[in-house]
């Protein structure tokens, strides 16, 4: 290998080693919206998670910090007071619906089930 192929390739090497993809999270964005979103932006780059937000038939999607992915956080922000929300971390995770399902009585019902078939 030549010398000056020996600089390209550790400098290749050290450019991949140091410089990130440059990819940021991609979530759903619409605000107070009855539907699902279909409508999606690219986050900033101090923004880490996906947010949906649910108060009554309406529904919020955006951008969101995972640090701020709280009761209290969200409360204070929107001035809401009665809502469910669900956060995550991967490109248009914030799109499937919040069921608002108990796991606890989803584990009784399911328990009861399988009871009631044994008997």
């Amino acid at each position: 290998m030549t010398k000056m192929n020996c600089i390209l390739l550790t400098t290749c090497i050290v450019l991949i080693a140091f410089c990130g993809s440059g990819s940021t999270l991609r979530c759903y964005h619409c605000d107070n919206s009855p539907t699902l979103c279909r409508t999606n932006s690219t986050c900033l780059t101090t923004e880490d998670t996906c947010l949906q937000l649910r108060f009554g038939k309406l529904r919020t999607f955006s951008c969101w910090k995972t640090s701020q992915c709280n009761v209290n956080e969200i409360a204070d922000s929107f001035l809401l007071d009665n809502f469910e929300f669900f956060c995550c971390q991967h490109d248009l995770c914030n799109e499937s619906a919040i069921t608002g399902v108990n796991k606890a009585a989803f584990s009784i019902a399911s328990v009861m089930a399988m009871l009631w078939m044994l008997l």
